[in-house]
């Protein structure tokens, strides 16, 4: 069973599409149609072998589907979004909204840095007055 990284992460789900930030680093997290709807599931409270075995139900699920999972869940413990939790993990008895499979079957998780400096700005001390935001003040 897994829980959301409380401490390091803000994590949303808005029409079917993921949102995850690190407030530690900065970095922005996306995902695929796919990866986002299993990282809700998880996030509830959902059992990985729960939700594994809904998606191997799916029509079309790849043969390697057990270990795209592994995968994929790694890369969620790796990027500190998940935490390992104790419990066993609820039944995954949800059917799959017909949009998490528009990008196939793959769960997908890219890490995005390009905005943390804004991301990590704070707004009243490390912006220049005279020019706005985002303009950050030079460096001293």
């Amino acid at each position: 069973m897994y829980r959301l990284n409380e401490e390091k992460v803000f994590y949303d789900i808005a029409e079917g599409q993921a949102v995850v930030i690190n407030f530690i680093t900065g970095v922005y997290y996306g995902f695929s149609s796919l990866g986002s709807e299993v990282l809700d599931r998880l996030v509830k409270g959902c059992s990985a072998a729960s939700v594994l075995k809904m998606l191997q139900s799916c029509e079309g699920c790849p043969e390697d589907m057990e270990k795209r999972m592994a995968e994929y869940i790694k890369g969620l413990l790796d990027a500190e979004i998940l935490v390992e939790a104790q419990g066993e993990g609820a039944a995954d008895s949800g059917a799959l909204p017909e949009t998490a499979l528009e990008d196939g079957f793959d769960l997908i998780l890219d890490e995005h840095a390009e905005v943390k400096d804004i991301l990590m700005a704070d707004p009243v001390h490390d912006v220049d007055v005279d020019m706005g935001w985002p303009i950050m003040k030079e460096e001293a």
